[in-house]
């Protein structure tokens, strides 16, 4: 089994859903692989960031810059009760 199997197991095992694996199997590896070991504690690490994040939610300066990445409208490009304006 490759290290891209075992850090797609433990992405799940993150999320709190089944790793597909069993757990020592998967444990033993990280006890093993060093690189697994780092990418964990990326993951984990990123996880806590992106769930502080969330607790204070996004500012509206990076959801319009989000909005614009993805070419999405802001809510200002509608009318009032209506659909979204258009330029002509």
């Amino acid at each position: 089994m490759r290290c891209a199997q075992f850090r797609t197991a433990l992405s799940a095992r993150l999320d709190g859903e089944s790793s597909g694996l069993p757990e020592a199997r998967l444990d033993k590896h990280i006890a093993r692989c060093h690189g697994c070991r780092e990418w964990l504690a990326r993951a984990e690490q990123l996880r806590a960031r992106v769930r502080a994040g969330a607790a204070d939610g996004p500012s509206p300066e990076w959801s319009a810059r989000l909005l614009a990445g993805l070419g999405e409208d802001r809510p200002g490009d509608r009318a009032p009760n209506g659909p979204r304006a258009v330029e002509r």
